[in-house]
């Protein structure tokens, strides 16, 4: 019989495969949601409207980043909340945030109204200016929806009830996914396809609130009043957290908005089908940090801060597995992909995927120090360099643009994400005193093992099998993919990098998977 110790291990070890499990099965229906409904409102609204749409949104997104960062501070306070005091507090703390919400709405059509003339003309959008300007209102309702739904998912999130979110967050991408293909095929354009999208958001804000008050009666948000102590301590943090996790959205949104207003809508439009493409990649190694945050903040709580080292080190080396190969992978099948999707070739989709996901994959990999500086309460730890890969961005997409066209865009984007996120490498483990030796032991292998499969895969292109049609370039994703994992997982495996240990942590997450796909009405874990 096991040690209690060793029995609360396995619970928590348990817990967090589940939960990981669980949000990548939503974020994967998600994603294929997307890859089902994307082409058809591409081909019905075509690659100006399309890309009008592209713009638009990522106008609002970065509207949201209004924020300041209250979901992860939300989340963080819900996660140490123990007592009968402290629950009291969060309450307060997520009525704030519901307040928050509606003042987001006010000054984003405020702010947007007034500077939409200059907007029309910057970003190209000529005769469908009017139409673009209904379809934002719409936008604006969804925005106002998604902000509200912020405290009711941060409860969610920080008690580690992930089934219900799973679920919700995955019913209502097929609905969105269901609700524009409608749309589009009925001949609605560019206002109906907005007031869809803001619908759907409704219809997940209500469910999740349902969900919360179920689930967790005594986390449900209320009005009260506030130290003006608790309100510093929880706008610092977020205000940091914000300043980091937003770096990265302003990074892609910017240049969407450069890409339409230099180039026109149409060109945005071709990279952001690049980067939905790209998104993939993220999909499970991004909400596998999100699910680790609140579990390491609990964890650290109740074993001390010694037990981040071996986390940081264990979740590094983990993510490079994945990220490495599936990168090298990602982008030598980047054109027959893009074909496969779409059914003809998006060069600048392409082109975008190749440019960017060096640059992402490095970024993700680096997340486990991003967890370990937020659970040890100093996200301040990030700041520096998020503000630097804003800065360089700005400073070199000018100069790149001129250089190489529109695709100097994306490729500022990537050189700003790789030469801060260096820097934060360097100064996290100068400011944790922490060595770096171990770091570089635990990512080379799969970075070479990664690079030197893709450079095979490359050179052996022209003799892997290749076409104009979809069959073709299903074909050629499938040997191009198929031949750089094996490559990388054989270099892995001669290296001694690739052991049982491995073999049985991915098991587990397999079987994990398999119980919760068997077992899902069972309701929320």
């Amino acid at each position: 019989m096991g040690s209690p110790v060793a029995s609360a291990a396995n619970a928590v070890g348990t817990r967090v495969t589940r939960n990981t499990a669980s949000m990548l099965a939503a974020r994967v229906i998600m994603a294929v949601s997307g890859l089902v409904s994307v082409p058809v409102i591409y081909q019905h609204l075509g690659a100006q409207e399309f890309g009008i749409w592209v713009v638009l949104a990522g106008l609002l997104a970065m509207a949201a980043l209004i924020d300041l960062g209250l979901g992860s501070a939300l989340v963080r306070e819900v996660a140490r909340a123990e007592s009968t005091a402290d629950r009291d507090l969060v309450r307060r703390l997520l009525g704030l945030g519901l307040g928050w919400a509606v003042l987001l709405g006010l000054l984003t059509i405020g702010a947007i109204g007034v500077c939409w003339p200059w907007l029309a003309g910057l970003l190209r959008l000529g005769e469908l200016a009017d139409e673009a300007w209904q379809a934002t209102l719409w936008l604006i309702v969804g925005l106002v929806a998604g902000a509200v739904e912020l405290p009711w998912r941060a409860v969610l999130e920080g008690t580690q009830r992930y089934g219900s979110l799973a679920a919700i967050t995955a019913g209502t991408a097929i609905l969105t996914a269901a609700l524009s293909i409608l749309v589009v095929r009925l001949g609605g354009g560019l206002v109906a396809l907005a007031a869809s999208a803001a619908t759907t958001a409704t219809i997940r804000t209500l469910l999740l609130a349902s969900a919360t008050r179920r689930q967790c009666p005594d986390l449900s948000p209320r009005w009260g009043r506030l130290g003006l102590g608790d309100v510093r301590r929880i706008g610092g943090y977020g205000l940091r957290v914000q300043v980091s996790s937003g770096a990265g959205m302003v990074n892609v949104e910017l240049d969407r908005l450069v890409l339409g207003g230099a180039f026109g809508p149409a060109v945005a439009g071709g990279f952001d089908l690049g980067s939905r493409l790209l998104n993939l990649l993220r999909l499970p190694p991004g909400f596998a940090l999100i699910v680790l945050f609140p579990a390491a903040v609990a964890r650290t709580a109740a074993r001390g801060a010694g037990w981040l080292d071996q986390f940081y080190l264990t979740t590094t080396r983990y993510l490079a597995l994945f990220l490495a190969p599936a990168t090298a992978a990602l982008m030598v099948s980047a054109d027959p992909l893009v074909r496969l999707w779409l059914g003809h070739q998006v060069p600048w989709a392409a082109a975008n995927i190749v440019v960017l996901a060096p640059a992402y994959a490095l970024n993700l990999i680096t997340g486990a120090a991003t967890i370990v500086a937020r659970a040890e309460g100093r996200p301040g730890l990030e700041t520096r360099y998020v503000l630097l890969s804003v800065v360089l961005n700005l400073a070199l997409t000018v100069p790149t643009l001129l250089l190489c066209g529109p695709l100097g865009v994306p490729l500022s984007t990537a050189l700003a994400v790789v030469l801060s996120t260096g820097y934060f490498l360097a100064y996290f483990h100068s400011a944790t005193t922490r060595p770096l030796a171990p770091l570089v032991r635990a990512v080379w292998p799969p970075v070479a093992a990664a690079t030197a499969a893709g450079m095979v895969t490359a050179a052996a292109g022209r003799f892997l099998p290749d076409g104009p049609g979809r069959l073709d370039a299903a074909l050629a994703v499938s040997t191009r993919t198929g031949l750089t994992l094996l490559v990388a997982g054989a270099l892995l495996a001669a290296g001694g990098h690739l052991g049982a240990n491995d073999r049985t942590r991915l098991h587990r997450l397999l079987r994990a998977r398999a119980s919760l796909l068997t077992s899902s009405a069972g309701g929320p874990r």
